[in-house]
């Protein structure tokens, strides 16, 4: 049964809550337990929809992209030695649980499938879910798939999965930092516009942490830096692509770091930035108290309902 939010405004739903998370999570125990037999150390913990629509009640948020954590069933970022068969089964598996928690109020909670772009099995993964499981985006993490797009084989398996989801009418979520690969930054981050966004007129994506990957150090400013140059706010390029800012500031950020923040959001635009949980319960609280532009910019932060990206 679909349950019913409460207004921003309402008793206690703080006052200018997000309409759309659009950087949440759903996470089964197996991925919880996989992360940990890989990193040696508990860094993950179980998240179903019943909890995740207990945090956005709390906060007043209305929607959520849910984006499955099925890629970490192929990291290549902590190699995984299981046959191939095995991972694929494992991967599906993970985008069956996120579409099932999702079915539990399809009102409030949009279901994005995950894959790593590099398997060949892949495009018909998106197929499976899109057809059979009803997902309605696509979730890449090139860091965890290690997509180095300097590299003529990975970067053309990107395009191939890119293009497909564009085909599919598929809104797409990018972790595009890939801090594995020597020397990253902006010279990668133009050549995924030029060479996967920009040839498809049809895509609708969104880049994640603000073209980092959490935090807002030099290399991240950089690369939002040259995002905002590659696709330039009233340019058809600018009217397809977003950032979330998932992540990104948290209450120890420095000032200079906020500053920096600020000057580069405004110059990227408040109205094509979404904001995002990443499913830190903590979220919001954090981004209100780092939030360093004034209170008519977080108010059009908030508004934003994601729907020309996320199409309907």
């Amino acid at each position: 049964m679909a349950r019913t939010v409460r207004p921003a405004g309402a008793v206690g739903v703080p006052a200018g809550a997000p309409r759309l998370d659009a950087h949440a999570h759903v996470m089964s125990a197996s991925v919880a337990d996989l992360a940990e037999r890989l990193s040696k150390r508990r860094s993950l913990q179980p998240l179903d929809a019943g909890e995740l629509l207990r945090r956005m009640d709390a906060a007043g948020i209305q929607r959520a992209a849910v984006h499955s954590t099925a890629y970490m069933m192929a990291t290549d970022a902590l190699p995984r030695e299981v046959p191939v068969d095995q991972e694929r089964r494992d991967v599906e598996a993970e985008n069956d649980f996120a579409a099932r928690e999702c079915r539990r109020d399809p009102n409030r909670l949009i279901p994005f499938l995950s894959v790593n772009p590099k398997r060949d099995y892949a495009v018909a993964e998106i197929d499976r879910a899109v057809d059979h499981l009803g997902m309605r985006g696509l979730k890449l993490h090139l860091w965890n798939s290690l997509v180095d797009t300097r590299e003529a084989e990975p970067l053309a398996q990107l395009r191939r999965v890119v293009a497909h989801a564009a085909t599919r009418n598929l809104p797409v979520l990018i972790h595009a930092f890939v801090g594995a690969v020597k020397g990253y930054g902006p010279e990668d981050t133009e050549r995924l516009v030029r060479e996967v966004i920009e040839p498809l007129p049809t895509l609708r994506i969104c880049v994640a942490h603000a073209a980092g990957a959490g935090g807002f150090g030099g290399t991240a400013q950089r690369c939002l830096d040259q995002l905002a140059t590659s696709c330039q706010p009233g340019t058809p390029l600018g009217s397809r692509v977003w950032i979330d800012t998932a992540a990104v500031l948290s209450a120890s950020a420095s000032p200079a770091i906020r500053q920096r923040f600020a000057e580069l959001i405004r110059r990227w635009g408040v109205e094509r930035a979404f904001w995002g949980s990443d499913s830190f319960e903590s979220a919001l609280a954090a981004s209100r108290e780092s939030w360093p532009l004034d209170e008519a910019a977080w108010g059009t932060l908030c508004g934003q309902d994601g729907v020309a990206w996320l199409g309907a």
